[in-house]
């Protein structure tokens, strides 16, 4: 006997409405109708997002990565970061810059609650667990979006049971088992590395969207969602690039929740020019390419918040409460910056009127608050990174940069002995561009077709 699928929300609430009707029962009157009060509207809860098929998906997809994995996982210590990193984990220590304290936790607890083998096979162990969940949660995002996919499209609707198990099945098993046999990926889930574990914390944030998405009406599954992205922050800060895609994902689900959303864009891109200009942030004019980079990121958040506001009809209240937040906080960094007791003054009045036009909004939604509370998210989830000067406080074996003091800190956390970041600006040198663009991608075809013999020499033997 086929399983029904899980219906939408939407769909739920109506068929509940329809079975509390009492068959046999006469319609009001138009009389009765208008006598009588509306009923508030009911929260019905939906059924579950993930099927027993995507389960399965994710099961077999991240056994058999897994035992690649163990099959292939480096026996000792490896060349690079790997010393240094098994050290850290192995005194719950603190790795070079940017500490990477989330990763750092992780493999202590395999070093203490796997007591067999040396410490690098140990934390390999770790990454290679981690490796595997992350190509098995891949599986189960693919296996149940390919069904909403199905459901969405109306020349497949008619594919039901267990031929649209089975696509979904072999869908998420290949891709998952793409992510996981990827050179890259395989290569640095069997030794001491990052990456791995970085990848999985990803998918993570990806599956709490997409379980809000179905249900936006639960909004726990976006904040964890933020939890999980600050919680990726920590473990590699080139992640915060996804940021703008996760911004869009939550625009298309809701339009109200995308105005916000860019409207902090927005205020932030201003509240960083008012800074420049007061010498305050420092770090966009020593780069211009990044200053160029950032200024598109502005425009663009400019633009999509004007078109998200038409889209969605905002009030003029609604608008001196946009108001109200830009000014509160464009005045605030002013008056941060060294604008005077009288930009003090003027913010205090803009946090007034953001009082103000807050409440007399709350009936019209309070999305801004749940933006709000997302940022909050975020920010408890990179605050782990507070882990460095406590462990640094024990005096670990590593511990890199002494980020037990201030100054410390802030080298370790902002990769201080690092070069600053250098994008090609591509604008004025377009040439360089693409042949940077050309390099990189022959080095990436070379490398892995080296991957891949040496595989197939470890498999098979030499010649």
């Amino acid at each position: 006997m086929e399983k029904a699928k899980p219906s939408s929300p939407k769909s739920a609430a109506t068929n509940t409405q329809t079975a509390a009707k009492p068959s046999g029962t006469k319609s009001p009157t138009p009389t009765a109708q208008a006598a009588a009060k509306p009923a508030a509207p009911t929260v019905v809860n939906p059924p579950p997002l993930f099927r027993g098929t995507d389960w399965i998906t994710f099961a077999v997809t991240t056994l058999l990565v897994f035992i690649g994995y163990y099959l292939t996982l480096a026996p000792e210590l490896t060349l690079e970061d790997s010393g240094e990193l098994a050290t850290g984990s192995f005194y719950a220590g603190i790795p070079h810059p940017p500490g990477y304290p989330v990763w750092t936790i992780y493999t202590w607890l395999w070093t203490v609650l796997l007591p067999i083998n040396n410490v690098a096979w140990r934390v390999a162990v770790g990454e290679a667990v981690g490796g595997a969940l992350a190509a098995g949660l891949l599986a189960l995002l693919v296996s149940r979006g390919s069904s909403l996919l199905m459901e969405g499209i109306e020349d497949l609707k008619a594919i039901a049971g267990r031929w649209e198990s089975a696509i979904c099945m072999v869908s998420g098993f290949v891709a998952g088992m793409l992510i996981g046999y990827n050179g890259f990926m395989w290569s640095q889930s069997v030794i001491v590395e990052v990456y791995a574990f970085s990848v999985a914390n990803f998918m993570l944030v990806l599956l709490c969207l997409l379980r809000w998405i179905y249900a936006p009406h639960q909004r726990r599954y976006l904040y964890l969602a933020f939890i999980f992205f600050g919680l990726c922050f920590t473990n590699h800060q080139t992640l915060i690039l996804a940021a703008m895609g996760l911004e869009v994902a939550i625009a298309v689900a809701s339009f109200r929740m995308g105005r916000s959303l860019f409207l902090g864009n927005s205020i932030v891109y201003f509240a960083a020019l008012v800074l420049k200009s007061l010498h305050v942030l420092t770090a966009l004019d020593a780069n211009g390419a990044v200053f160029i980079v950032f200024n598109i990121v502005g425009i663009c958040s400019i633009a999509a918040y004007c078109w998200f506001a038409i889209l969605t009809k905002e009030t003029f209240a609604e608008y001196c409460l946009d108001a109200a937040w830009a000014g509160s906080l464009i005045l605030l960094a002013t008056a941060f910056g060294g604008g005077g007791f009288f930009f003090w003054i003027l913010a205090m009045g803009a946090l007034v009127a953001l009082v103000k036009f807050g409440w007399e909004t709350r009936k019209l939604g309070q999305e801004w608050l749940v933006v709000l509370g997302c940022g909050v998210c975020w920010v408890l989830g990179a605050s782990f990174y507070f882990y460095m000067p406590l462990a640094g406080m024990t005096n670990p074996p590593m511990e890199w940069g002494y980020p037990r003091t201030v100054e410390g800190f802030i080298h370790a956390f902002t990769r201080g002995q690092y070069d600053a970041t250098h994008p090609t600006d591509i604008l004025h040198d377009p040439k360089r561009f693409i042949g940077q663009l050309g390099l990189l991608l022959t080095c990436s075809w070379h490398w892995s077709r080296s991957c891949s013999s040496a595989r197939c020499t470890a498999v098979n033997g030499p010649g």
